[in-house]
């Protein structure tokens, strides 16, 4: 149901630790270029509605499946499985982990700082945050990586001619980050003007020049 896979830095030297990125979904090669100085692991699921989600929901449409709110068994397996053998294995830094993703991708990765504290720093692209529930859950939620730096990317225009609750998209990605703000996460927001499923190599490109600048460059951590 989820298949891992793993891209090496371009070069590897003899005792250099590297940055690791952990990305739901499929690595888009605009990141697997940018990112070539860091280990990349992307996770495909075949189930991402379940994976991705936090809590069961039913379907919003006829042709999309209910949402199985099995996030947390995704994480185990993700930060208590896989990293373990990652680190392990591999010249890993294990003080600059970055976990990420697009969509329902970027709604798990900020859900993951209620839950776990590999990661230093959390990317989300255009995040779910409409999801029913969620900017509540952020309000009464103790967050557990309180440390993590959090970077969250929407768009101006997601949900427009889209029936409840996606046509919340926008407001709901300000509101999950005014309430991360006032908890005192470390976040960085901003708005595009693009639609969710608009301006992706742009918005990738920018992703990926923002992860390689915290991980890679002169002022990495």
């Amino acid at each position: 149901m989820r298949q891992y896979s793993l891209q090496l830095p371009q070069e590897l030297e003899k005792g250099k630790r590297y940055p690791l990125l952990l990305w739901n979904d499929a690595l888009p090669e605009t990141l697997a270029a940018l990112l070539s100085d860091m280990f990349v692991l992307s996770v495909v699921s075949s189930e991402r509605t379940a994976d991705f989600s936090p809590w069961p929901q039913p379907a919003f449409r006829a042709d999309v499946k209910p949402f199985e709110g099995k996030a947390d068994s995704y994480h185990r397996e993700l930060f208590w499985e896989k990293l373990p053998e990652l680190l392990t294995k591999y010249p890993i830094d294990a003080e600059r982990i970055a976990y990420g993703g697009y969509s329902l991708g970027g709604l798990a990765a900020v859900y993951s700082i209620f839950r776990e504290t590999a990661a230093c720093a959390v990317f989300s692209l255009c995040g779910s945050f409409w999801y029913p529930g969620f900017a509540d859950f952020c309000a009464r939620t103790e967050i557990r990586n309180a440390n993590c730096r959090l970077y969250l990317q929407n768009g101006r225009r997601e949900g427009e001619g889209h029936p409840a609750p996606l046509s919340t998209a926008a407001d709901a990605a300000e509101r999950v980050a005014d309430i991360l703000r006032e908890k005192g996460v470390k976040l960085r927001f901003s708005m595009d003007d693009y639609g969710h499923h608009d301006g992706k190599e742009a918005r990738f490109r920018k992703l990926g020049e923002q992860i390689w600048a915290e991980f890679c460059g002169s002022n990495a951590c």
